[in-house]
């Protein structure tokens, strides 16, 4: 049985949420004290975090950031601020994905389902098997890192999946219908941006190991990944 930790501050929400999830064989947790939300998880380990933003003490991104430090679990960020900052914000510090609210319990269902399945269902063991190499640059897709000979960086669940969606096409190009299907079970659920973030944030993560690889937009396609004169 796969567990959840829910970091809510809206009891009514948090308490709907633990029923529904409860309904479909989740073990759910809520966050009591918001001061402690990184011991919580922690002493919880739980498979998948749904984190607001805005909460006493320290905000939503706040405690991504600090999960993020420890873990790879996958956050999903519920929450009443719509703006598309609010959500680059959100991914840029460690969230895998942005629900906001008011929201339909089916999809945050089915975008739960989907994140458990993506990361420890049948889809976890072939990428748990293999290492992808282009140019100078490994993905290890066993400790969830981007190599190379002198650098190495953690990445998020979303990082991974789309690296190794590139990496396999390489040096195909790969069209962003191609990398919905690939990350989310549902393209219906996607956020519009979410997958441009997510592609930004790679390109910082290959620039930051000093790697050979390069990500191309490919105008009304896709994208690229491409090998750069360092």
């Amino acid at each position: 049985m796969y567990k959840l930790l829910i970091v809510e501050d809206e009891m009514n929400i948090a308490n709907t949420l633990k029923n529904h999830f409860e309904k479909y064989n989740y073990v759910c947790h809520i966050v009591e004290d918001f001061e402690r939300v990184l011991d919580t998880f922690q002493e919880f380990q739980p498979h998948l975090v749904i984190m607001d933003i805005n909460l006493p003490a320290f905000d939503g991104y706040y405690w991504s950031r600090k999960i993020r430090q420890v873990s790879n679990c996958p956050i999903t960020i519920l929450s009443a601020r719509m703006s598309e900052l609010d959500q680059v914000y959100g991914i840029e510090n460690g969230a895998d994905d942005f629900i906001t609210k008011p929201f339909l319990m089916d999809v945050v269902l089915a975008k739960i389902n989907g994140q458990i399945r993506r990361v420890y269902g049948e889809y976890a063991e072939e990428l748990q098997t293999r290492k992808l190499k282009v140019g100078n640059t490994t993905l290890n897709l066993d400790t969830v890192r981007l190599l190379t000979p002198e650098h190495e960086i953690l990445l998020t669940i979303k990082e991974l999946q789309l690296c190794s969606v590139l990496f396999e096409a390489f040096p195909n190009v790969v069209t962003r219908q191609q990398l919905l299907a690939a990350i989310w079970d549902n393209e219906t659920f996607v956020e519009e941006n979410t997958l441009t973030v997510n592609i930004v944030r790679l390109r910082k993560r290959l620039e930051a190991i000093h790697s050979s690889l390069a990500i191309t937009t490919i105008r009304g396609i896709g994208y690229q990944l491409t090998e750069k004169s360092l």
